[in-house]
């Protein structure tokens, strides 16, 4: 009965494998404490940014890598001038396009594209702003879990990129990433690197806290306030296909690593014994880093012209 039950749990953790990325993104945020923990992060950056903003003056944001965004509901009652949302994949702004025509939600705009072309270096970045974001610069830009997809040595360029040529005066940038420091086992970073290392001699080494001595060192970027923390949050659900579809997607199968079925039987295998037969929830640890952007000091005004 044990072999069969195992066996069975196995066929339903290669199935999950199927699952897509905007349905595993939809899973880990119902039941992580992820979300909720982005959204203390996040509320700290707009607080800020409003209270260097006048009161009357309407603010906009852009989401990249937005997905099936549940914050979207706060960046909207913030941003009232504009949100738009970004993504690759249109799957997921499909999602957000329905509720949006069920509650007549006006002021967001759905834009599928991929940064790392869009948004690949500054007179790219200018031309986005102009072709598809409004002609007008955004005052929050966020990258939630979406700098996986590029190396981490794209990184500074196309961060730059945004910050120079989509960001308005004072505005801010908001990003968050599964930690690349994490060792400890049991951990989404350990599990990562066990199997990735083991399959393809890969570890992550996007370390989103490296864009602090980066940029600090970037006479471009003089005046600029960074701020960084680290968290801690878990995920767990009672349905091993949710629980295993969202392990495929912290193994970036098959957008990352093309597993072969042998592999994946042995990663299933894995995670049945350690996570979840004994009830062991994934554990992870994100780092969260804040771009505040000074005014410009040669005008009374440093929005004049943008609006």
């Amino acid at each position: 009965m044990l072999v069969a039950t195992k066996n069975s749990l196995v066929e339903r953790g290669i199935k999950a494998a199927e699952c897509r990325i905007f349905e595993q993104n939809k899973i880990w945020a119902r039941f992580a404490s992820e979300k909720p923990d982005v959204a203390i992060s996040l509320m700290r950056a707009i607080r800020q940014l409003h209270s260097r903003t006048p009161c009357d003056r309407k603010l906009s944001a852009l989401a990249i890598g937005a997905g099936d965004e549940p914050q979207f509901r706060i960046l909207q009652a913030a941003f009232e001038r504009g949100l738009w949302l970004y993504d690759i994949d249109g799957a997921a702004l499909a999602k957000i396009k329905e509720r949006l025509d069920r509650q007549s939600i006006d002021k967001v705009y759905l834009l599928q594209g991929d940064y790392s072309r869009d948004f690949e270096n500054e007179l790219v970045a200018a031309q986005t702003l102009e072709s598809i974001l409004g002609g007008r610069k955004l005052d929050l830009v966020t990258l939630h879990h979406c700098l996986y997809y590029c190396c981490a040595s794209e990184w500074p360029g196309i961060i730059k990129a945004i910050y120079d040529s989509v960001l308005a005066p004072q505005g801010a940038m908001h990003m968050v990433m599964m930690s690349a420091r994490e060792q400890r086992p049991g951990t989404t970073t350990w599990l990562y690197n066990h199997f990735a290392g083991k399959f393809f001699g890969s570890s992550t080494e996007q370390d989103l806290l490296q864009l602090r001595q980066t940029f600090s060192e970037d006479p471009g970027m003089r005046g600029c306030r960074i701020d960084a923390e680290t968290r801690e949050v878990e995920f767990w659900v009672d349905d091993f296909e949710a629980f295993m579809s969202v392990v495929w997607m912290i193994l970036l199968y098959p957008h990352g690593h093309d597993y072969s079925l042998e592999q994946r039987i042995e990663i299933t295998e894995f995670v049945i014994e350690h996570y979840w037969r004994p009830g062991r929830p994934l554990i992870q640890t994100q780092d969260y880093v804040t771009l505040h952007k000074p005014a410009y000091a040669l005008t009374r005004d440093p929005f004049r012209g943008l609006y």
